[in-house]
């Protein structure tokens, strides 16, 4: 009997919680599958209000900075894909560990946190899931990934012609300034002001390349 969420195989599946155990894939597996389908994880600065008045490029900063202590949602970009991710720019990450990832699934995976418990739907790790959690994703949505630890590598930019990014922003109101949080665009250089030292990329037909 399960008596504790942080059991492992502990699993959220259409929102009831079941287990199911999965051989985890190994580390140099995992790299390699990665590096066979030119493939980059990028946690992306989230184009909707996730974690209330925390915006770009803090949100970033904290993750580049590794001192993002919850499970980070991913998605898995690979040349030539149709999805629609959830923002224009994040951090590419890879996994120190197998264990780095926590589940892969083809769609949203309504994640959530319970504690410091890293819940969703999808599936543990492995070659099968892998590949389905790429090849089984709709046009127009989006994989995701549920990674902690990873290693951060640098930027990726989904469009360097088109960057919107989450901020805060001021304006004069009828008594005086004032303050929201709203999309603005931004350019690749400020991207690159933003977070000087980091190498940058895009993905391709062809594959990732650096901008």
């Amino acid at each position: 009997m399960l008596t504790a969420l942080s059991r492992r195989g502990l699993m959220v599946e259409g929102f009831k919680l079941k287990t199911k155990w999965v051989a985890a894939m190994g580390h140099e597996e995992l790299l390699a599958k990665l590096e066979a389908r030119q493939a980059l994880i990028v946690h992306f600065s989230h184009r909707a209000a996730m974690r209330g008045d925390l915006v770009y490029p803090t949100d970033l900063h904290q993750v580049l900075a590794e001192r993002e202590a919850w499970a980070l949602s991913c998605s898995v970009l690979t040349p030539g894909h149709s999805m629609d991710v959830v923002g224009s720019v994040g951090v590419v990450l890879e996994p120190r560990t197998a264990e780095d990832v926590l589940r892969v699934h083809h769609d949203d995976a309504g994640a959530f946190e319970v504690g410091m418990e890293s819940l969703s739907m999808g599936k543990a790790l492995s070659d099968a899931s892998f590949d389905e959690s790429i090849d089984l994703v709709v046009p127009g949505s989006y994989n995701e990934w549920r990674v902690r630890g990873a290693a951060p590598k640098g930027l990726f930019v989904v469009n360097p012609a088109v960057i919107m990014v989450r901020q805060e922003i001021s304006f004069e109101g009828p008594d005086g300034p004032m303050t929201t949080i709203g999309e603005v665009p931004i350019s690749l250089d400020a991207v690159r002001a933003t977070f000087p030292g980091w190498p940058i990329w895009t993905m391709t037909s062809a594959g990732p390349q650096v901008l």
